[in-house]
């Protein structure tokens, strides 16, 4: 799993979660380029999230805003350099390729976010 690759995705790889004890390392180191046309397309997958918050905070000096709305976890646009990549391995999932394909939404997310906004805080 830890050297899958993957076509049309954003990652070709889904790295090993940094949580896991063990794990079984591929050698890639003799795929070629012209390779890529011929792996497997992955599908994406849906899960809910039960989470009951939908407004995250942090307070990282790297990341220009204080609280953002996210309405699921996961994305399949797969850019690089995203944040939020890391979250995907507190579900015991990479954040490699699982992050692009097994995205959990939150249910019922207006809700949730007029119940936060009616909050005397």
């Amino acid at each position: 799993m830890c050297g899958k690759k993957i076509q049309h995705r954003g990652t070709h790889i889904n790295p090993v979660n940094r949580f896991t004890d063990q794990y079984i390392e591929e050698d890639l180191s003799e795929l070629l380029s012209e390779d890529l046309e011929n792996l497997p397309k992955q599908k994406t997958i849906f899960y809910t999230d039960h989470a009951e918050k939908v407004i995250s905070y942090n307070s990282s000096p790297d990341i220009p805003f204080e609280a953002s709305i996210n309405p699921y976890r996961g994305c399949e646009h797969g850019c690089a350099y995203c944040y939020a990549r890391p979250s995907h391995e507190y579900l015991d999932l990479s954040a490699g390729i699982d992050f692009e394909t097994k995205i959990f939404y939150k249910k019922d997310i207006g809700k949730k976010l007029e119940n936060t906004f009616r909050q005397p805080s």
